[in-house]
């Protein structure tokens, strides 16, 4: 009797974390794929093995030394899904931004540009039917590597995400980051990656470059002691780049609106397709993805008095690249 109200307790404990990791995987489908979708399905899959296991399980199987091992190993399991929990929380949170107090509402670019000449704000919030566009007031613009840019380095305006990385490492190697880039001038090749446009910042000129003038840009920045990288174009010249995704969920450009360098955030989760579609009646017209992954998307900006404003998400530890505006 003892022996089978045990086997009951857990069939219930097992019962509880197949439907919490039911709850990740559904959570985490949303917002993430890869390696984060893979291990809570996995511990779906444990879990609901433990469930079947306690409740067809005998008293000769519960004295077997390998069914002994085998639900010590099970009950080790059951208790990470309240780590990944965590995990789940943490994407969640990383596709709501922190409240913003947005300067000025608008509804077309050329508002953004008349708005820039009245102001000498570090950078000025605008707020757009479905976006937000954080315009920096900005005397360069460098991709960095590495270390983290500290929000005490009172230099530096609007910090965002800027590339894909290609692993998920503690300890940073350059060739992580997905495509060319050049950090003010030295050229480094990361893992290559079909279909990627580019930016570059040259004595004080921006541009973003199509698919087939990519690399050859951005080796023309690192000559030229420039600044560059490669993403994903989403906007050249008003038509769509080849970038699509049905994820829903936050999404990020960099855009160049009247020689201004801006970061353009959706203002909730969206659809891919209907953020495009709030950029073009914004009237922007040349658009290069930002990595806006859950917990990719840690972005900061510098408000009036100085103070580093967190856009959206937390730090990631895999995260080592970003554009800073300085």
């Amino acid at each position: 009797m003892t022996h089978m109200t045990g086997n009951k307790r857990l069939s219930i404990w097992f019962l509880f974390t197949t439907v919490v990791s039911i709850y990740n995987i559904c959570t985490i489908h949303i917002f993430a794929t890869n390696w984060p979708l893979y291990v809570v399905t996995a511990n779906a899959v444990v879990s609901l093995f433990g469930l079947i296991l306690h409740m067809h399980m005998n008293e000769m199987m519960a004295k077997s030394r390998l069914i002994k091992v085998l639900r010590v190993l099970l009950l080790i399991d059951s208790v990470c899904v309240f780590v990944l929990i965590g995990l789940s929380i943490f994407i969640m949170s990383s596709q709501y931004h922190n409240p913003l107090k947005p300067d000025r509402a608008i509804s077309s670019s050329e508002e953004i540009a008349s708005a820039m000449q009245e102001t000498d704000k570090a950078v000025t919030v605008f707020e757009a039917e479905d976006l937000y566009v954080f315009c920096p007031n900005y005397s360069n613009i460098t991709f960095v590597s590495g270390e983290r840019p500290s929000k005490s380095d009172e230099s530096i305006k609007l910090c965002v995400a800027a590339a894909f990385q290609a692993t998920h490492n503690l300890r940073f190697e350059e060739d992580e980051v997905v495509g060319w880039h050049s950090i003010n001038g030295r050229l480094e090749r990361g893992k290559p990656e079909k279909n990627l446009g580019a930016f570059t910042y040259i004595d004080g000129e921006a541009r973003i470059w199509n698919v087939d003038e990519a690399e050859d840009a951005i080796k023309n920045a690192a000559a030229s002691g420039g600044t560059g990288y490669q993403q994903f174009i989403v906007l050249y010249d008003g038509e769509h780049g080849g970038h699509d995704s049905d994820e829903f969920r936050c999404y990020r450009v960099l855009a160049i609106l009247n020689d201004q360098v801006c970061i353009i955030d959706s203002k909730t989760q969206m659809h891919y397709g209907k953020f495009i579609s709030a950029l073009e009646k914004l009237g922007v017209r040349y658009a290069l993805y930002c990595d806006m992954g859950s917990g990719w998307n840690y972005s900061w900006y510098r408000d009036v008095d100085g103070k580093a404003i967190d856009i959206i998400g937390s730090p990631w530890p895999f995260s080592h690249n970003w554009l800073v505006f300085e």
